[in-house]
């Protein structure tokens, strides 16, 4: 994350609009309570503009109608982004990019995007419980991938790989009897160590222990990567084995099939340890 130092005459809001970040993501991160108590000179963590910086908290709605496609059901209309939130011009794909959302829900992401003035998104989401959402035709392309250095006019990974995001929290961090994820400098309790359903204990990118996923979201991001690679003709192929963690742009600029962020971004911890490759 960047760290910004609070000057005279800044405001929440200016800070947003300054880095393009959702004052509530700012709020979160930072533990603010009131949003007019900030003070010259206090430093705040800034929460990166990729995918993964879903904060606000769930905000229940009713149910919206689906459709089926080749078994799968994808819900169309729930979380479909506006024009604004995502580039139109529809790309060749022959990529799909794995995320998981570092929030709770499938929701708090929606919220999260639609809160940014940047075209940041992933086509899919996949909640917790399984259910699966479109949010912008997978034809077309947002940022997704945040790869440093990318030139604004050639973010052609972006352009290329189709983005599902999946609703989990992420790395965990050790507070006494509690494992925690990183919300107010990692002191959101996700669980209490002994609940061992709860976590996956081993060690990647500097955090010991990570999230699961549901075994909802494994039968849903099966059937999705299945549908994708059958719609858009891309390669049903895994990276081999020794590459599914690593960061290698020298391979995974050339690769056709599934990745993930990981393999992309050396800073970036998703899927992780917790998701099971061979379900694919």
């Amino acid at each position: 994350m960047t760290t910004y130092t609070i000057q005279a005459g800044d405001t929440l809001s200016r800070v947003s609009k300054r880095f393009g970040i959702p004052v509530p993501s700012i709020m979160t991160v930072n533990g603010i309570v009131d949003p007019n108590k900030i003070r010259v000179g206090q430093k705040l963590q800034i929460p990166e503009a990729t995918t993964d910086m879903t904060l606000l908290p769930p905000v229940p709605a009713p149910p919206a109608p689906v459709t089926a496609s080749s078994g799968l059901v994808i819900d169309r209309k729930r979380f479909a982004l506006p024009e604004s939130q995502f580039f139109s011009k529809e790309f060749p794909k022959d990529l799909i990019v794995l995320h998981f959302t570092a929030g709770q829900t499938a929701r708090s992401a929606f919220d999260s995007w639609i809160n940014s003035p940047l075209e940041v998104a992933t086509a899919y989401l996949v909640d917790v419980d399984g259910k699966v959402y479109e949010t912008f035709n997978p034809k077309c392309w947002a940022y997704h991938l945040g790869i440093t250095g990318a030139p604004a006019a050639n973010h052609k990974h972006d352009k290329r790989s189709i983005g599902i995001e999946i609703a989990n929290v992420g790395p965990l961090k050790e507070s006494g009897a509690n494992l925690n994820w990183w919300p107010r400098d990692w002191g959101a309790k996700w669980c209490v160590k002994t609940e061992t359903s709860k976590y996956v204990a081993k060690t990647y990118r500097g955090f010991d222990f990570y999230a699961p996923f549901a075994e909802e979201q494994m039968v849903s991001v099966e059937q999705l990567v299945r549908h994708l690679c059958e719609t858009f003709s891309i390669p049903h192929v895994l990276p081999p084995a020794a590459k599914r963690t690593e960061f290698d742009m020298a391979f995974f600029g050339s690769f056709s099939g599934v990745a993930s962020h990981q393999n992309f971004r050396k800073d970036k911890y998703d899927m992780g340890p917790a998701f099971d490759w061979s379900r694919l």
